[in-house]
């Protein structure tokens, strides 16, 4: 049985086709008076081998290799964690380093997303982030979900 949902994307608004629980096909919304040609294209990278399904971690690292040992870099294996994981070693990373050098240590850049929009521009949404903590000076924290806001004691 077919379900139709509408769907919000950087490239615009459609209409995702769902059967038996599998993405089928990618519909315009009928009142674009122009959508965007890549929302079709989108089903397949759902199921696409390069899409990173869950985070990972290098395993040297996981296991407690020093931060500074890059040795395994490149070559180590990658183990997949639980989004929880994920976020709580990122939250103890950041905590870390601020600790060990100081808000000026952390890095707030980014340099991909150019074409996803002023709301979903990574180097904003990357600064929020790190706002949470306190290294960059915003009033984004006061707007960051509670569950973020959680990860760094606030």
């Amino acid at each position: 049985m077919e379900r139709r949902m509408p769907m919000a994307t950087h490239w615009g608004s459609f209409v995702a086709v769902v059967d038996s629980g599998q993405l089928v096909r990618i519909e315009p919304r009928g009142d674009d008076p122009a959508p965007s040609p890549i929302g079709p294209g989108m089903v397949t990278a759902v199921e696409d081998s390069a899409r990173v399904l869950r985070p990972a971690v290098r395993k040297g690292w996981l296991d407690g290799l020093p931060r500074v040992d890059r040795t395994a870099r490149g070559a180590d294996d990658f183990v997949e964690v639980s989004w929880d994981d994920a976020l709580t070693l990122v939250s103890e990373e950041l905590c870390r380093v601020r600790a060990q050098h100081g808000d000026s240590a952390v890095f707030g850049g980014s340099y991909g997303w150019a074409s996803a929009g002023g709301f979903h521009n990574a180097q904003g949404q990357l600064q929020r982030f790190l706002a949470l903590g306190g290294a960059i000076p915003t009033r984004a924290t006061r707007t960051a979900p509670p569950r973020l806001r959680s990860f760094f004691r606030m």
